[in-house]
């Protein structure tokens, strides 16, 4: 049986940014360790010259809506951003690119991150 909450839901889902422009999909979420707060974003664009590059965006501003999750930043901001996630999951100087990129802290409480998609495989496999 699989777990519903907001995460899986999330996850693969359709991202657009403000203006309602698609941006791509979110492949995993990032929380603040401390708050469990989501922090960051991992997007597969969906414009990237056929390559479809792996990028963060900031889930502080972003917001559910019937045709997936809305960025507070626009898809230009996003496909500019210079990170590019080619490991499983980001490392700690991704995040720092992606904070100087974006002009935003890493997390309110230190630089603490944990991913959730370790949790939902262990959620598939049950």
């Amino acid at each position: 049986m699989e777990t519903v909450g907001m995460v899986p839901a999330l996850r693969d889902g359709t991202l657009r940014d403000r203006s309602g422009l698609l941006v791509g999909r979110v492949e995993d979420m990032l929380f603040d360790a401390e708050t469990n707060r989501p922090a960051w974003m991992v997007v597969r664009l969906s414009e990237d010259g056929g390559g479809h590059r792996r990028t963060l965006a900031p889930a502080r501003g972003a917001r559910p809506s019937v045709g997936g999750m809305v960025l507070g930043v626009t898809a230009e901001v996003v496909r500019s951003c210079s990170v590019t996630v080619t490991s499983p999951a980001p490392l700690v100087e991704h995040v720092a690119a992606a904070c100087r990129h974006y002009g935003v802290r890493r997390f309110p409480r230190g630089d603490a991150f944990t991913s959730a998609a370790p949790g939902l495989e262990a959620t598939r496999a049950a």
